[in-house]
């Protein structure tokens, strides 16, 4: 089925509803919202679906790791979430601009030594390297608005800064009884 509406006519849609967003975020006092995604693993499988809000994404390992391969491990849903981010922030700053995308890709690669991460070798980096993300886009804008474009995604988009500016973890274990 063809899209109804290109990506010009989406993005002036964006436009308005971030500018009633923003308008309502000046008006109400300083809160941030709450973000929460949880994993139940299931018994026999070790599949691990990731509830977010009403959504599920099924996150698994390939047979190599005792997995099933039934949707993607933990590090590539790393690198989903910031193409994700990056594309709707490049989105966002695209819209305010009224830039005239008409086509908008973007993707994330790595990799990644299991064997840091499976304790073979202390010398194999544990957390995904190599990261690059790559924006191809089709459409009547400059090269100057695209680099100011990129220049504001990599001040703004929040996955790609959790990245480049790690935030504090604390962990916790607890006990569940029955």
């Amino acid at each position: 089925m063809a899209p109804i509406w290109g990506l010009r006519e989406f993005l002036a849609r964006k436009r308005q509803a971030l500018a009633a967003f923003r308008a309502r975020l000046h008006t109400q006092p300083p809160t941030p919202v709450p973000l929460r995604a949880t994993v139940t693993v299931a018994a026999g499988t070790g599949l691990r679906p990731v509830k977010v809000r009403e959504h599920t994404v099924l996150s698994d390992s390939g047979p190599a790791l005792g997995g099933y391969d039934l949707g993607p491990n933990a590090p590539e849903l790393l690198l989903a979430a910031m193409a994700s981010c990056i594309a709707h922030s490049a989105l966002a700053i695209a819209a305010d601009r009224d830039l005239a995308l008409d086509d908008l890709q973007v993707e994330v690669t790595g990799q990644i030594d299991y064997r840091g991460a499976m304790a073979v070798s202390a010398d194999a980096p544990i957390a995904p390297t190599n990261l690059r993300y790559t924006i191809r886009y089709r459409g009547e804008v400059s090269d100057n608005e695209m680099a100011a474009l990129q220049a504001d995604l990599e001040r703004l988009c929040p996955v790609l800064l959790a990245v480049l500016q790690p935030q504090p973890l604390h962990g916790q274990v607890e006990r569940v009884n029955e």
